[in-house]
């Protein structure tokens, strides 16, 4: 058997010392003693990667260039992975550093798995560059975690296609009695078919190039729909003191970011300043801009001067959107010389803050979203 017969799996491990401590050396056990258990147990290999640092990811990929890449680790609740620093410090990776990473390694690596908490949203990233990816929807537990990828992987070896392994991952979990199988995540990138695909595709990928799909699948099943528009995409700029709302309404986007209408980027993803062009790039490119308006918001001279201005020198061009949402009273918001005259959302410009229910605040401003979504769609078809 040579090298072109052998699927490789970089699995990477990460615990800094201020998280909890993972059983990560037991996913790693157990994910080989499931693959030595099938059918083509021969066809796989496993290099495993401990207490990864961020400033290996370009090295490790250089070295193994897998066909799997494997993250097993802790997410932060905005969606981050952590890695290592120095000393084993924490570092959180965002999303738009890891897309821009598999971006470059996309001729090797055809399916990424991300065993980490709230990692669904960087593998829907992901998925943009990468054939197949797996993320978590929310916590999930050591036990979970375990016990769905063994599943998936043993499947795999067993030669089945992804599609199927991935739903025998969720059957594990369900057969275990373990409350967790609405969290793993499927995301296949466009114009793909994860019935189709093994683990040979994994090493010799053919696809017919007229297939023209976007595939989701979660523990529920999954759905498929022909169209080639391409998603609005959106970006919402905040305070970090408004972290928590913003969180709150990315979730009532949900169904439409699962359905391939929608891509979301909040303007803070990015922690370092060596990720300041990916900043950029999003902030020019998008679609629509939510200026989440608060106290801390309009207070910011850095937030009006890096991303109100520019994005309101993008609408003026007629590029993009620009719809401010009420966050909190604020006073003279609706003076300000750049966006104070803009259709502001919830209608009547009247403040979240000021709802009896603030779910039903966020449904009426999806709600007139979801409209000036419609209508750009509509312009791009």
């Amino acid at each position: 058997m040579g090298n072109n017969d052998i699927v490789k799996i970089l699995f990477l491990a990460a615990s800094p010392k201020e998280t909890k401590r993972l059983q990560l050396d037991l996913e790693n056990r157990s994910i080989k003693e499931f693959i030595q258990r099938s059918t083509y147990r021969e066809n796989f290999k496993i290099e495993s990667e401990w207490a990864v640092r961020d400033s290996d990811l370009l090295y490790l990929m250089n070295m193994h260039h897998p066909q799997i890449v494997h993250f097993s680790g802790h997410g932060t609740s905005t969606g981050e992975l952590i890695l290592e620093g120095q000393d084993r410090s924490l570092r959180p990776v965002a999303g738009e550093s890891l897309q821009s990473l598999m971006r470059i390694f996309k001729n090797d690596a055809r399916l990424v798995v991300l065993n980490a908490c709230n990692s669904s949203i960087q593998a829907e990233m992901i998925a943009q560059e990468v054939d197949f990816v797996i993320g978590m929807e929310d916590l999930i537990g050591d036990g979970a975690a375990i016990n769905f990828i063994s599943a998936f992987y043993q499947a795999l070896a067993f030669g089945n296609s992804i599609q199927n392994s991935f739903e025998q991952g969720i059957a594990q979990l369900q057969i275990k009695n373990i409350p967790a199988a609405h969290i793993p995540q499927l995301f296949v990138r466009p114009g793909l078919d994860a019935n189709q695909a093994d683990w040979r595709y994994l090493i010799a990928p053919t696809t017919p190039s007229s297939q023209q799909k976007t595939q989701r699948s979660s523990a529920t099943g999954s759905s498929t729909s022909n169209t080639t528009k391409e998603p609005v995409s959106i970006v919402i700029s905040y305070a970090p003191e408004d972290e928590k709302f913003r969180a709150s309404l990315e979730k009532h986007f949900t169904t439409m970011r699962r359905n391939g209408d929608i891509t979301i980027w909040h303007a803070n993803s990015t922690a370092a300043g060596d990720d300041i062009i990916e900043k950029v790039h999003y902030l020019n490119s998008a679609d629509i801009v939510l200026l989440l308006v608060s106290k801390d918001f309009l207070s910011s001279d850095s937030i009006y001067e890096n991303e109100i201005r520019p994005a309101i020198d993008r609408r003026e061009k007629g590029l993009s959107r620009v719809i401010p949402i009420i966050v909190s009273e604020t006073a003279d918001w609706d003076k300000d010389k750049l966006f104070g005259n803009l259709f502001a959302l919830p209608r009547q410009k009247k403040p979240v803050s000021a709802w009896k229910d603030e779910d039903s605040a966020m449904v009426s401003i999806v709600q007139d979203v979801r409209n000036v979504i419609n209508d750009i769609r509509e312009r791009h078809a």
